[in-house]
Order: structure tokens, then sequence, then C-alpha cells
């Protein structure tokens, strides 16, 4: 069994699954409402299992991905705006329902997984304002 993630950090009560990647692997056109992100070869650890990464903070393995998420084909466009003074919560946003396609691969010794080609669903891109931005 196989878990790849990036973990907790800070360990056990920060962000989970969430990592930094290179600058250059994604593209964003929203006027076209296209975006692609692409990693290559990116280091990640393998926990074995969901309930082990959530708990132990102890990696089995460690791996590499290769991903390729591509966004395209507006579906429908929209915006929002919230303003709410009880929440505090104040934001705007303009999004995109496109289709949406993944390819991934994951290997580390002794072990290779490639997903199906193709495959087409539902994606959401979008530009947000908040905090400071708002207006």
């Amino acid at each position: 069994m196989h878990d790849f993630n990036p973990g907790v950090h800070p360990f056990p009560t920060g962000l989970f699954w969430t990592t930094a990647i290179p600058s250059d692997s994604f593209d964003f056109d929203f006027e076209d409402a296209e975006a692609e992100l692409e990693l290559e070869n990116f280091e990640i650890d393998d926990y074995g299992n969901v309930v082990d990464a959530l708990t132990k903070d102890k990696e089995i393995n460690t791996g590499h991905i290769n991903v390729e998420l591509n966004w395209s084909g507006v579906l429908k466009r929209g915006n929002a705006r919230v303003n709410d003074p009880a929440t505090k919560r104040k934001f705007t946003t303009s999004w995109i329902n496109d289709n949406a396609s993944l390819e991934w691969s994951a290997t580390e010794p002794g072990f290779k997984f490639r997903s199906t080609s193709g495959g087409t669903g539902f994606g959401q891109i979008a530009r947000e304002r908040n905090g400071k931005f708002f207006k």
C-alpha cells in the first residue's frame, strides 16, 4: 500500500498535503480559460497509508511523481462578491468551470504506478482578491 503526499508541516497541527512547487511548473491564462500544471520527477514522501500520514509523521520511503493536469473548455463563467461584517469574510472572485484532465505516475524502489491516459472531468479556475487587496 502506498500513500504519496507532502505530509503535515509542522506536525501535527500544520497544513497538510500542501507543498511548494517550482514556479515554472504552472501556467495560467484566465482570459482563455486555460491552465496547466506539470511536475516531472517531483520528490514526495510515501507514508504507506493515510492514517499513518496523518498520525505518525513517519514516511516509509521517498518516491517521485510526474503530474500533468490541464484545464480548458469553458462550461460556465461567474463572479461572486462577499462582504459579510458578521463573519468578517471579504473577498471577490471570478471563476470559470472548465473541463479538466489528469495523468500522473509514481515511482520508488520496487514500485511503479501510472494512471490511465486522458479522462476528462470537471475543474475550476478562479481569480480571488481578499485581505488587504479586497476593494
